[in-house]
């Protein structure tokens, strides 16, 4: 069972092969198109601008991950290979990079905000003394309630 996400991006990539070149499509497994086929939404409709190129069309993240597979498994030549593998290192080494100075245990605690309380503002607070009415003050109150009501 795939993922809607990617049912959805079957139908965009199935969509796109059927405004590519035939022997473009000839190149990628009969058994990869037929997984497409399978594994593609029922329910979704791919509206996709051909007046557009790929990069400039809206698609979805799952679609141009397949997109991309496609590209560098069955379209691309070694050399276009090799320069994808180089850009895909240093992308990942600029994101460990980040990820470092994110999370650096020296600068970890050194950028959080002191709290400013302003130094003039004073809160009284009064205790109010509660008394406890005694029994006989309580037999008092009763009968005056009955005698007032």
């Amino acid at each position: 069972m795939v993922s809607v996400a990617y049912s959805e991006a079957a139908v965009e990539v199935l969509e796109i092969l059927k405004h590519t070149r035939e022997e473009d499509v000839k190149k990628i497994p009969r058994k990869f198109i037929e997984f497409l086929e399978k594994n593609k939404s029922k329910t979704y409709i791919a509206n996709l601008d051909y007046t557009k190129t790929i990069s400039e069309m809206k698609l979805k993240s799952k679609t141009q991950a397949l997109l991309g597979l496609i590209y560098l498994k069955y379209w691309a030549d070694e050399e276009e290979r090799v320069a994808f593998e180089k850009r895909v290192k240093e992308n990942e080494i600029k994101y460990q990079e980040k990820l470092r100075q994110k999370y650096n245990i020296d600068n970890l605690f050194n950028n959080k905000k002191t709290a400013v309380y302003p130094e003039n503002i004073k809160e009284e607070t009064q205790l109010q003394v509660l008394q406890k009415e005694t029994l006989l003050q309580r037999i008092i109150n009763k009968i005056k309630s009955i005698f007032r009501g």
